[in-house]
């Protein structure tokens, strides 16, 4: 499109047109670029909360390790046997809109049931599990968010930049172009009509 620019009939009808398109891309190159400084916040934001990471990481390290060494006490047979009676959580997978973008995020629809287990080393150590691995589903979910709001800020950096440095500047000069050649024609019309009333 904007290489059929210079292709365009130099009139003041053309010109018209060239400045409404030329203020329409301009706002929505604005439009963009306040978008962009959205997604920018947002995953400023995100990056700060994965802070946590380290922590919520060490956490569950601690919690596996609480657990292989139940594991390792009471055998394997009495292990399995007790993990047998817990009744698992329920995950579901769901779109979340973060800044307009879609975003797959993990939500726990209920916990693991470990009412089933009396024993209170076992009941202690798999709640301490579990509560670990729910933070690391939510540090997953925020990594995911980041990659998604990146892959959102990239297109929107290309789509700017193309705007800047090839649309605006070309819409730019052809306007410029037309202007002076319109002008021209003025000019030389006003002289002719000089000369004829001259006559």
């Amino acid at each position: 499109m904007v290489s059929s620019l210079r292709f365009l009939p130099a009139s003041r009808g053309t010109l018209l047109k060239l400045r409404a398109q030329l203020e329409l891309v301009e706002r929505g190159k604005s439009v963009l670029e306040m978008r962009r400084d959205q997604l920018i916040k947002e995953i400023f934001i995100l990056i700060d909360e994965l802070r946590l990471r380290a922590k919520v990481e060490s956490e569950y390290l601690e919690a596996i390790r609480a657990m292989d060494r139940i594991r390792v006490l009471r055998g394997e047979q009495d292990f399995q046997s007790r993990m047998a009676l817990v009744i698992p959580p329920k995950l579901e997978t769901v779109l979340e809109s973060v800044q307009g973008v879609a975003v797959p995020k993990v939500r726990v629809i209920s916990d693991p049931d470990f009412s089933q287990i009396l024993d209170p080393e076992y009941k202690k150590a798999l709640k301490t599990l579990w509560n670990s691995l729910k933070g690391m589903i939510e540090i997953a979910n925020k990594e995911i968010a980041i990659e998604k709001l990146c892959y959102q800020l990239q297109y929107i950096n290309r789509v700017v930049n193309s705007l800047e440095k090839n649309m605006l500047p070309e819409l730019r000069d052809t306007i410029r172009r037309i202007e002076e050649k319109v002008s021209e024609e003025e000019i030389e019309e006003f002289v002719r009509i000089k000369k004829i009333g001259e006559e």
